[in-house]
């Protein structure tokens, strides 16, 4: 009897009609009965493959805890460290990291297999960690968040790894299984406070905890996850370790990250450490998007065996180039969100000494994410129509941030409920693109640069937000607080001397204010008042700037492709070597 081996491919049909992607071609040599049997072994999800999932899913959990737990406690970390005009960058080179990684691990993983790379980012968070809790300046704290975004970019491959080993008609829902289970790393904000009110290390507890959770991703990960191997990925075609070397896209990989820092800097540096107009922001600025434009002619012309940016994903702009639009924009909102929101309602609505409530406060985020778990896990797979979920969330998110934009000193509870709603919307477009793209595909081995590039954009957009949004709100800051410190001063008969006051007011503590000759508690205050003012509207310009962003996401999400139920297959793309159902086989 000869041996017929059904290995796993992908197909494209389409016409007037009918649009299919990832549908194993039928061999019309088998009777029904085998076919049968082939989709029915493929329909199965072992438990080796359930291993491999859950281990993939606590590896996100572990990186999402060295995103969200430095940027919450990054004033502590300052006021102990610094002070630093550039303690932001401690969150800001994690998303720009990340941004940068994720697409080159991507894009390495698909030609020469995942398993290194995502130990190697497990790797990278534990050695972050290590270098976090033994900080000594702002500068190895920036170290530390470079070193997370490098580990991040790898371990964000996840989605990818775990949509690969799973049926089609399950891609949805094992992203919403992910997702549900960020509720630890939700917490994060709030556990990140609890170690500083209550633990001796204070913020480097937080780095501690990473510590903890990446080296135990790092053990499931070894352990569960066998992806197919180098070897495998080329048993038809024999290429070397070294002939793949030589074909990568180094000019591809320089522009890419080179372009986004130059722009990133620009960004960061206007209107704090340098004027807008200043060269100092407009160079890089221009260099940048040389960088990017000559990266697209590169990427098109050049006869690239891998190029990082493959051009046959960017042509097609309703499968694939509409959702980097639309997860760009998300991922601003996110990303910044878990800078600026502990900071504005720190400084709004509770005081220094309250720390634990600042926590919960900073948590707001997180709890809006929490629901959005539920509602990835037991609401988006089921009701499919993904491409108006899309549109919808996109939607009620902009619409909410107008709400953020109204909210003045007063308006506590407004803030709170908005923020909450404002994160459940945001965070549902990031799975349901993963799952949609993948299903797009005309061949699932770009599954990985694919899903890599989403993250990019995502990821990259939560860089240039955070950077974008920290410089609106300290210039307007800036610009705001001398003529509301005045004002306090006038209303409360202070005589003294007004610079002073001013002075006192850009700490905003205390001791700073017992510093000022001839002040009083009235005009302490007037002038404590006058800060959260200057303050609650430097922040209405960030939440403006926001709508006009998520203008853009409505008018991209209108241009995605829905799913077609025909690809909701049993189909897999790709078994773990170390499954015994890596292939369906069957002996005539």
């Amino acid at each position: 009897m000869a041996e017929i081996t059904d290995k796993p491919t992908s197909t494209y049909v389409q016409n007037e009609h009918v649009e299919m992607a990832n549908v194993p071609p039928v061999d019309t040599s088998r009777t029904e009965l085998e076919q049968a049997i082939l989709y029915d072994e493929d329909d199965k999800v072992t438990l080796k493959t359930k291993l491999a999932v859950f281990a993939l899913t606590f590896m996100y959990e572990s990186y999402l805890f060295t995103l969200v737990m430095p940027a919450a406690i990054l004033t502590y970390i300052n006021a102990d460290l610094g002070p630093d005009s550039n303690y932001s960058w401690i969150a800001i080179s994690w998303n720009l990291g990340a941004a940068v990684i994720v697409t080159i691990g991507g894009r390495l993983s698909d030609i020469s297999g995942r398993r290194w790379f995502l130990l190697f980012g497990a790797g990278a968070g534990v050695i972050g960690s290590v270098v976090g809790a033994t900080g000594k300046s702002i500068n190895q704290m920036i170290v530390s968040g470079v070193i997370f975004g490098i580990g991040g970019g790898f371990q964000e491959m996840c989605f990818a790894c775990a949509l690969e080993l799973v049926p089609n008609k399950y891609r949805f829902r094992t992203m919403g299984i992910m997702i549900m289970a960020n509720h630890f790393s939700s917490f994060g904000p709030l556990i990140s406070y609890a170690f500083v009110a209550y633990v001796k290390p204070s913020w480097r507890a937080c780095y501690w905890w990473c510590f903890a959770w990446e080296s135990t991703a790092f053990i499931l990960l070894f352990f569960f996850y066998h992806p197919p191997t180098f070897e495998r990925k080329h048993e038809d075609d024999h290429k070397t370790k070294l002939q793949l070397l030589r074909e990568l896209d180094y000019v591809g990989l320089v522009l890419f990250s080179g372009g986004c820092l130059s722009i990133l800097l620009a960004l960061s540096w206007g209107g704090g450490q340098y004027a807008w107009k200043s060269v100092g922001v407009i160079a890089p600025l221009v260099v940048g998007f040389c960088s990017l434009v000559a990266l697209g002619l590169w990427e098109a012309y050049m006869p690239l065996k891998y190029p990082i940016l493959p051009p046959h994903l960017f042509v097609q702009w309703r499968r694939f180039t509409s959702f980097l639009a639309v997860c760009f924009v998300a991922g601003m909102l996110y990303y910044s969100m878990n800078v600026i929101w502990p900071r504005q309602s720190a400084l709004l609505w509770i005081p220094a000494n309250n720390t634990i409530i600042r926590g919960v406060y900073s948590n707001m985020v997180s709890f809006g994410t929490i629901l959005a778990g539920w509602y990835t896990l037991g609401i988006m797979p089921w009701i499919k129509h993904e491409r108006w979920q899309l549109i919808g969330c996109v939607i009620v998110q902009t619409a909410l941030i107008g709400s953020l934009a109204s909210v003045g000193v007063n308006d506590k509870i407004q803030a709170v409920v908005t923020i909450v709603l404002v994160s459940m919307c945001n965070l549902p477009p990031s799975p349901l693109s993963f799952s949609m793209v993948s299903l797009h595909l005309t061949d699932q081995a770009d599954i990985g640069v694919a899903v890599g590039l989403i993250s990019t954009f995502r990821l990259l957009g939560g860089a240039v937000a955070t950077a974008i949004y920290t410089a609106i709100q300290t210039t307007r800051y800036s610009q705001l607080l001398p003529g509301e410190v005045t004002e306090a001063a006038q209303s409360s008969g202070f005589t003294g001397s007004v610079a002073a006051l001013l002075t006192a007011a850009k700490t905003n503590t205390a001791a700073a204010y017992a510093m000022v000759p001839g002040i009083s508690n009235a005009t302490i205050s007037a002038t404590e008042l006058a800060v959260k003012e200057a303050a609650a509207t430097s922040y209405h310009t960030v939440y403006l700037v926001a709508i006009a962003f998520g203008a853009l996401a409505i008018s991209a999400a209108f241009t995605v492709k829905g799913i077609d139920d025909s690809v909701r297959t049993s189909h897999t793309a790709v078994h773990l070597e170390n499954d015994q159902h890596q292939e369906a086989k069957i002996v005539e």
